[in-house]
This record gives structure tokens, C-alpha cells and sequence, in this order.
């Protein structure tokens, strides 16, 4: 008999909401903190995260963030067990990144529901596609360790990546979450900068392109770079935070290089929103598997 396994996020997964019924996944949340010490959750509702844009655009200062506590994981384990499911599978924000795969593995040995943490060594919204493909793993009848392995040989491959980019470099260097390399200095030239996260889950800025269509056709270069081929099928979510239109030019470029069979959209929540600032746009993508 197949086991009930729910599948959880953290919030810099930037998930879109329908994701959530539709393959019965659910977050964890990070934390935004305040120059005054305000503290506030990260969160996953559209109207929110567009009110935040605002907020962080005419804040004098960059706010701080910090990772899910232990106490916050054991207490979404208690209450995904009381209703009823087998098992756990947590798949993290890469720890090149934070320290929230340390959180969920130290809850994972309070609880007496067997529990399952994956390290993505990804970050926003590719994540919520890796769970995407964990929950359609379960419905074929993997077991999850066998979509633990799964995801893993996948990783290993190549087949989940994430490409973007910025407008404001500055937020990026300050959040400390990439190395501040000579020339990519993106808020002093008026350039975007591109980035991709590397296979060992660390953010690397790869490009400065002048305008939005070089920095798109800057993206699907290094997928090609990463081994994707012109025409080949994937799975796409396109992501931004607030530059919409753009996203939507993005999806275009990408379907005059790649077959995208399935795609979806979101938008950063405050945690990714607080690293990359308003103008980001980018896209987590899936290389395509029959069946």
C-alpha cells in the first residue's frame, strides 16, 4: 500500500500557490528582520509579495533574514502527522545558502514520523519544481527513498537548473549570499547582471549584459552552456520579482530555443526578494522525462 507523503518547502522556494493543492506540498517559513528589529514571516500570497516590493524599494536600509527555527520544523512535523500522512520529504534551499537544511534535519530526530531532508543546491522557484517532480515520482509508485535517490541522480545530471537576473547587484554583494567579482559591479554600470547557481549550490555571477533582451539571450546561452540543447523539451518556471512583463519575454525566448512542455510563473517572496531586489527575473528549469 502506498504510503501518504507530504512534501515541504521552504519559503525561498518562491511557490507558487496552486502548487500547494495541486501536489500537496507545504512550507516552512523564513523570516525578514528590520532595521528596528521588526520581524515578520516570509510569505507565498501574491498581494503580499507585491506589497513588499514597495516596502523594501523605499527602505533606507536592506533588511536581515534569518532561517526556520528547529522548534518551527518539529512543529510543522506534529501537525502534518496529526493529519494523517506516513511520511515527510523536505527539500531545502541550498545550504551554500542557509542554514535551514541544518534546521530541518535536527527537527527530523524529535519526531516519531520518519522524515526525509534533501538539500536542493538550488534556490527559488526551481525548488518548487524539483518538489513538483518529487509528488509525480510518488504517483507513479516510487517509495521516497527511491525519489530520494531519484532527485539526486537528477541533480547530478544536470537536470535541475536556475538562471537569472538582476538589477541591482548591490543587494546580492550586501546579502552576502555571492562573491562580489571584479567588474560585476551591476547598480554602477546600470547593467543586468546575470547569475546561475553552480553545481555545488553556490550563486556565481556569469555575465553583465546591457538591456533586457542580451540578458535573456544571456540566460539561454548558459543553459546551453549547461548542457540543454536548441529544441529540446524541458519544464520551466519563469519567476520575477515585479517585472512582469519581462518574465513574460523571457517565456517567449525560451520557446524559440527549447520545446517547454510544461510551464508555470511566480514571484520572489520577501527572503529571495531582500537578495536580488525588484527587477529580478529568471527562470528554474527541469530537463524532461517521459513518463
Amino acid at each position: 500500500m502506498k504510503k501518504r507523503l507530504k512534501i515541504i518547502v521552504d519559503s525561498t522556494a518562491d511557490i507558487p500557490e496552486d502548487f500547494m493543492e495541486d501536489y500537496d506540498i507545504d512550507v516552512v517559513p523564513l523570516y525578514v528582520i528590520w532595521a528596528d528589529g521588526t520581524q515578520e514571516k516570509d510569505t507565498w500570497k501574491e498581494e503580499e509579495k507585491r506589497e513588499f516590493y514597495k516596502r523594501i524599494m523605499e527602505s533606507p536600509e536592506i533588511p536581515d533574514t534569518s532561517q526556520p527555527t528547529v522548534k518551527d520544523f518539529v512543529e510543522k512535523y506534529s501537525e502534518i502527522k496529526k493529519k494523517g500522512y506516513d511520511e515527510i520529504l523536505v527539500i531545502t534551499i541550498s545550504t551554500k545558502m542557509s542554514g535551514t537544511y541544518n534546521s530541518a534535519t535536527l527537527a527530523a530526530k524529535e519526531v516519531d514520523i520518519p522524515v526525509y531532508v534533501f538539500d536542493s543546491l538550488r534556490a527559488s522557484a526551481v525548488v518548487s519544481m524539483i518538489a513538483r517532480d518529487a509528488r509525480l515520482a510518488h504517483q507513479r509508485g516510487m517509495s521516497t527513498e527511491e525519489i530520494v535517490d531519484y532527485l539526486k541522480r537528477r541533480l547530478e545530471n544536470g537536470d535541475y537548473q536556475a538562471v537569472f537576473y538582476v538589477s541591482n547587484f548591490e543587494y546580492l554583494v550586501k546579502g552576502g549570499r555571492i562573491s562580489k567579482f571584479q567588474g560585476f559591479l551591476g547598480t554602477m554600470l546600470k547593467v543586468k547582471v546575470n547569475v546561475y547557481i553552480t553545481d555545488d549550490g553556490t550563486m556565481i555571477p556569469y555575465a553583465k549584459s546591457r538591456g533586457v533582451a542580451k540578458a535573456q539571450k544571456a540566460i539561454i546561452e548558459k543553459l546551453k552552456d549547461l548542457g540543454f540543447k536548441e529544441g529540446e523539451k524541458m519544464e520551466i518556471i519563469t519567476i520575477t520579482a515585479g517585472a512582469d512583463e519581462e518574465a513574460e519575454k523571457l517565456y517567449e525566448e525560451f520557446k524559440k530555443h527549447f520545446d517547454v512542455v510544461f510551464r508555470a510563473h511566480t514571484l520572489t517572496a520577501k527572503v529571495i526578494t531582500k537578495h536580488v531586489a525588484p527587477g529580478m527575473v529568471g527562470a528554474g528549469v527541469i530537463r524532461y522525462r517521459e513518463g
